[in-house]
């Protein structure tokens, strides 16, 4: 089925409509301990992974009846959020150009390497030379083109690294933050972290973490929205949850 072209010019006044009528049969106060409701929430491993757990350690304590329902992220994020399929996303990308999104810096984040705990070079000052002396893990998210594995860490590492006139070995590419680092314990290959999933896994997978030898830019995690959730009582109420939990990572 295709739409027609009056359904098209329907679609951003009706919009607007469905919007109004939704702020206006909404409840005028809201209290988390008896609210009800799903959230969903189109997030990267790395999201979950560092960001869920103490956003849902207190929404347990604070509003347990209230759902969660984790999507994967993807490149279409901002249309699920416009549809209505997810109702939040927790990643990197830029909107400031899509006028019926928001959104909201969490924190910044830098990157380190991890290396398995008895490494020769957790015994030395790690020069360039010695970064590019051993061989390295690369994860790779083909599918995300706002990633941060993508347009961060995975080519500004060798962005650096041509700048500076050097080239490392990229032996092993792998699509998951979670995986790799427990294939990097028990080889010697070297793997570039965001700072805060390198610190969660580096005990877990018995890792240890090394300064990286060379400037590589940090980027923004975010949470991003439609406009049609950003006055929602209960949308708003989580959105805040998760910026003053996401301070404490």
């Amino acid at each position: 089925m295709v739409p027609t072209l009056r359904v098209e010019e329907l679609r951003e006044p009706l919009g607007h409509i469905l919007l109004q009528i939704e702020q206006m049969i909404q409840p005028s106060l809201f209290d988390p301990a008896t609210a009800k409701g799903l959230i969903r929430i189109a997030a990267t491993d790395y999201a979950t992974a560092v960001i869920m757990p103490v956003v849902l350690k207190q929404l347990t304590q604070v509003a347990p009846q209230l759902e969660v329902e984790c999507h994967q992220w993807r490149s279409d994020v901002v249309e699920l959020c416009r549809t209505g399929v997810v109702d939040l996303g927790l990643g990197v990308i830029d909107i400031a150009e899509i006028s019926d999104m928001r959104s909201q810096t969490l924190f910044s984040e830098d990157f380190v390497s991890v290396v398995r705990a008895n490494h020769p070079i957790t015994q030395i000052d790690l020069t360039i030379d010695a970064y590019i002396s051993w061989s390295h893990a690369l994860i790779t998210i083909t599918n995300l083109p706002g990633s941060p594995v993508v347009n961060s860490f995975t080519s500004h590492v060798d962005q650096a690294l041509a700048e500076l006139g050097v080239k490392r070995q990229v032996m092993l590419k792998i699509p998951q933050f979670l995986a790799a680092p427990f294939v990097v314990a028990q080889t010697d290959l070297i793997l570039t972290l965001p700072r805060r999933i390198a610190t969660l896994i580096a005990d877990t997978a018995n890792l240890a973490i090394v300064e990286i030898p060379m400037q590589i830019s940090r980027y923004s995690y975010q949470q991003i929205w439609h406009e049609r959730r950003h006055d929602a009582l209960l949308h708003l109420w989580f959105r805040d949850l998760v910026a003053s939990q996401t301070q404490q990572i």
